[in-house]
Order: C-alpha cells, then structure tokens, then sequence
C-alpha cells in the first residue's frame, strides 16, 4: 500500500518567459507589471486558467500556461547539468520533492529545484510523488469497485472519488462497515486535452469554491484535487446564467475534471475535505 503524502501549501513557480502580471483574470485586464523569464512567483491561489501570485511585493494574476509545472520526486534522483546521464551532477534531491519542470526534451525535464536548474529524467517525476504502478491497475478501467477492494484503498473519510481518464467516468464511493468500498455513482466526465492533461494519482480534497472563472466562462460547485485542478461543472457564460458548453465524455478541458451540474453539486456538497482521490 502506498504512503498518501500530504501536498505542500507555500508554492512556488517560475514564468516561463517574460509574463504580464494582471490585475484581473482577464489578458484584455490592466498589466500591472511584466515578470521576466525564470523569475520565481509565489502561487497564492489557483484555478484552471490563472494563477493569483505575487512577485516583488506586487499581487496579481497570470494565465497558467506562462508558469512551470508542479512534478515530484518519488525516489532520491540526481539533478544533472545537461539532459544526459553522462552530465555533472549538480545535486541529490531526495524522494518526495517538489520541483518545478520549466520544459521536456525527449526523456528529460528541464527543471527547478531549490532555485537551482538542470535535468532530470522524466522517470523519476511524478504528479503524486508515488511510483508509477504501484496499484494493481488490472481492474481500473473494466471493474472499478474490484479495483479499490482489490488494492485495499485507504480514504480518511467515508468516501472515496476515482477517475478513470480512458474511459472519462468518475466514481463515488461509499465506505462500508467492514472498510470495503460500496459503489454509489458512476459519472460520464470530461478531462484535460492532450496539451494541458489531467494530474495522474493519489490526491486528497482539499477546499472549494462555489464558482470561479473569467470574462469569457464561469464554472460552478468546484472541489479541489491539488493546485489548479478541480471537479467542476460543465461551462457557463461569464454570468453564470446559461450553459455555454455541456460536452462530456471528451479530452478537451485545460486539466481539470468536468461534471454534469447536479454531479459537481453533489461532490461540492457531500465529499468532505481530505477525501482521497485516485485518478489514472
């Protein structure tokens, strides 16, 4: 069984290239000032879309994909100058950390550690910092409540969400007096596209948000997997007040998970904080 890590509150990320920070989450909003490239943020909050972070005592907004990539280490792995394990080393980083990934090159992440930057095998990162299969995934994608009994998944709560991303199908599940899990619902989702992909892995709730957005769309009834990805609704116009995009069962969100209203309602709802998630 694997160890559930808890995920660290103060983050940190590095813009990507020269970035504007916003007053509002809007790139048509006033640009208070422009960040340079490699310039390390501190992530105050964060959402599909945009990060709330603040740079040399100013606080604003910037769009996601401007910013690293949250990864971690699930085994004590050596950060290398250059992406080849024939490069100096520059520095052990130990199993569990977290560093920010600024590009991938093949099988190697251009990343930063501890204001440090080098390479690091792809392998070795994960979005949950467990190693990659440690689950028997057997079930997963045909017999989902064979799967969590089968692996004997552990949830401080009395419930239990999975994800399965091939499929596009959530499930809710309801803990038993005996500690097995007792299906309640299987949802049609929808998930990340190719290009801003759903996190893989062991998560747990943490915190919500009736609604959040931009000028252009507001989702509602979010729940949290980690940072800026979410269970939320399907897309409402900027007002909240009619839906502007209900598809389901398709890859095209920008990594956060996309429910039928009433579902998202039911997880913002009902799932207590610290509830587990697994999503593969």
């Amino acid at each position: 069984m694997r160890n559930y890590n808890r995920q660290e509150q103060n983050l940190y990320k590095y813009t990507l290239a020269n970035t504007n920070l916003r007053k509002e989450k809007s790139t048509s909003s006033n640009v208070i000032t422009v960040i340079p490239a490699r310039s390390k943020v501190q992530v105050n909050e964060a959402e599909e879309d945009w990060y709330e972070v603040s740079y040399n005592g100013q606080r604003g907004y910037v769009y996601s994909d401007y910013l690293s990539q949250t990864k971690y280490t699930w085994t004590n792995v050596i950060l290398r100058s250059y992406p080849s394990a024939e490069s100096n080393p520059v520095i052990i980083i130990p199993q569990k950390s977290i560093v920010q990934v600024l590009s991938v090159n093949g099988d190697w992440s251009h990343v930063m550690y501890d204001n440090q930057e080098g390479y690091i095998f792809s392998y070795f990162l994960s979005d949950d910092g467990d190693p990659p299969e440690e689950y028997n995934f057997k079930y997963f994608y045909t017999d989902m409540t064979k799967f969590v009994n089968d692996n004997q998944i552990k949830s401080p709560t009395i419930n239990l969400i999975t994800t399965d991303l091939k499929n596009k199908l959530t499930y809710i599940f309801e803990k038993n007096y005996d500690g097995s899990w007792n299906l309640l619902y299987k949802w049609s989702c929808t998930i990340g596209e190719p290009s801003t992909p759903t996190i893989k892995g062991t998560f747990y709730v943490n915190g919500r948000k009736p609604y959040f957005g931009s000028d252009t769309y507001r989702v509602k009834y979010a729940t949290r997997i980690r940072g800026r990805y979410y269970y939320h609704s399907i897309l409402f116009n900027a007002a909240g007040t009619q839906i502007i995009d209900d598809r389901l069962g398709m890859a095209l969100s920008h990594g956060c998970i996309r429910l039928a209203v009433e579902n998202a309602q039911w997880i913002y709802e009902n799932i207590l904080d610290k509830t587990a998630i697994i999503i593969n």
